[in-house]
């Protein structure tokens, strides 16, 4: 009787296991594997591109602020390039591990270690591409909806654009789109004006109810500001360039500055812009009851509080408690856009946090900042220390309370603006002089909702 032959596998576990270590090594730096396996000439043809690659991002890393370097890759020309970088990468990576694993200087079979083993290094690498590239891809298409000037094709930098040492002037604009109003009416308004010699910043509040308010081209708005921006858009006649360039010329007449960009937020894009940062850090300087804000009302402790959009919106917003007025409320919204901020760039967060912000800023934030100028201007925002931030609001005595035919008004003193004005925008280098804004007000007659 014959004897029967019993095949036997091979034991492929020590080869799997040389060729996974070769293949992971050149997973996490393309010619380390190479280099493993002994082979010089190919390790130096993927390791010199590889290295030279990490030491241009960590040069990059180390020279440049989180702020700087994000603003400067999400813009859409740079964002595209990287992209396509980042998809060549990965085809160097797969290569380099695919070559390392199949080195023919170990022959002998694959076992189903090595062929699971070299899926799982393969996934391991090619997720993190996938992602970015959809990261990217997200990134650029939400952040190509905030700023308009992409938008329309167009490119140009507006006439009055700041030169390089110039003071960056933007006017941020937050706008009431409630469905009871037959207007869009801008009830704040703050002008941001970034120093990029002395590193300062100056924030100057423009009340809402401001009348006969110079248009910069002799003439004047008679109504209240709050409504030049929709009633200008309506007369393109009269105003060709629209509604937030005249708002901009306004403004910028009034405090004898040049405007040349702006950023506008509805209320509901602000609260998604504060919970897309994970909320802000408020100090409340005391106790706030308004019993007629909203339906139930509005009340807040004196204290350190961390508020989500929603209830920084109400802080911002409440104005009719005890000693609160449209000025004290414009307090509270100076502070908490540097309590946004200090959030966004907070330990180089802004990279992480982008996604969430730009997407919550997508739909409802508009702006004119050329692309281009965004590293500059994210700079200069991130080298600002809080101390170097001089916070000012146009109130009595420069304006005065007057029942007008638009109710309840407020008419400014041309000349003590201008002269205010000049103290808080000095020349690039020259430290702003602050000018009192307290923290309460008293005997201000309140203004109504509008």
């Amino acid at each position: 009787m014959q004897a029967r032959r019993v095949s036997v596998r091979p034991d492929t576990g020590p080869l799997d296991r040389r060729r996974l270590t070769a293949a992971g090594l050149s997973a996490v730096l393309p010619g380390l594997g190479q280099l493993f396996n002994r082979r010089q000439r190919l390790a130096a043809i993927f390791l010199v591109p590889s290295v030279l690659l990490v030491l241009i991002v960590a040069l990059l890393a180390w020279t440049q602020s989180p702020a700087r370097l994000t603003a400067w890759v999400v813009a859409p020309a740079i964002l595209g390039a990287l992209l396509t970088l980042n998809g060549l990468v990965l085809v160097w990576r797969l290569i380099a591990i695919s070559q390392a694993f199949l080195d023919t200087r170990w022959a002998g079979p694959t076992g189903r270690l090595g062929v699971g083993g070299l899926v799982v290094i393969a996934l391991l690498v090619i997720v993190p591409h996938a992602l970015i590239h959809w990261y990217g891809t997200a990134l650029g298409d939400t952040f190509g909806r905030v700023f308009e000037t992409e938008i329309r094709g167009a490119t140009n930098e507006p006439v009055d654009a700041p030169g390089s040492g110039d003071r960056f002037n933007i006017l941020l604009v937050g706008i009431d789109r409630r469905a009871s109003h037959e207007a869009i009416l801008t009830d704040t308004m703050i002008v941001a004006s970034l120093d990029p010699v002395g590193k300062t910043v100056s924030l100057v509040s423009i009340p809402r109810d401001l009348v006969n308010v110079p248009l910069g081209n002799g003439n004047d708005y008679g109504p209240k500001v709050n409504s030049l921006m929709t009633y200008a858009e309506r007369r393109r006649e009269e105003f060709p360039d629209g509604g937030k360039r005249a708002l901009q010329d306004a403004i910028g007449a009034l405090l004898g500055i040049r405007i040349p960009y702006y950023a506008q937020i509805s209320f509901t894009g602000f609260k998604r812009m504060i919970d897309g940062v994970g909320g802000v850090d408020i100090a409340v300087p005391a106790d706030i009851v308004d019993p007629e804000y909203g339906a139930f009302g509005y009340r807040i402790s004196k204290g350190n509080h961390h508020l989500a959009g929603a209830d920084a919106l109400d802080y911002v917003r409440s104005r009719k408690g005890a000693g609160e007025s449209d000025f004290t409320r414009a307090t509270r919204q100076q502070q908490v856009l540097l309590a946004l901020r200090d959030a966004v760039t907070r330990d180089g967060s802004l990279l992480w946090e982008l996604p969430d912000l730009l997407d919550a800023a997508g739909d409802t934030i508009r702006t004119n900042v050329p692309v281009s100028r965004l590293p500059e201007l994210a700079a200069m925002t991130d080298e600002v220390s809080d101390d170097a931030v001089v916070r000012a609001i146009i109130r009595h005595p420069l304006v005065s309370s007057q029942d007008t035919r638009y109710g309840y008004s407020l008419v400014p003193d041309l000349d003590a603006i201008l002269e205010v004005a000049a103290t808080l925008f000095p020349k690039p280098g020259v430290a702003p002089i602050p000018w009192p804004s307290p923290a309460t007000t008293t005997n201000v007659k309140p203004s109504p909702t509008n």
